[in-house]
């Protein structure tokens, strides 16, 4: 089992939630939705891939989360 980073943000009527550590995303009218749909993506997902190439996913991303002021 894997635990991914997940950012939802509501765009006009739609909640938008992305998997940070593998790059897929979903939509969907409610938050709730949008997650649960984000969860059969990432499922479908994982079905066609290894675990050593999943795994070289999450530890290769170059991002990070900060905040800045301005």
């Amino acid at each position: 089992m894997y635990n991914f980073t997940v950012l939802v943000q509501k765009e006009d009527k739609y909640y938008v939630a992305h998997n940070l550590d593998l790059w897929i995303v979903s939509q969907w009218l409610s938050h709730e939705e949008s997650i649960t749909n984000l969860k059969e993506a990432t499922k479908l997902y994982l079905e066609d891939e290894t675990v050593n190439s999943i795994d070289k996913k999450i530890l290769d991303n170059n991002y990070f989360l900060t905040n800045i002021k301005v």
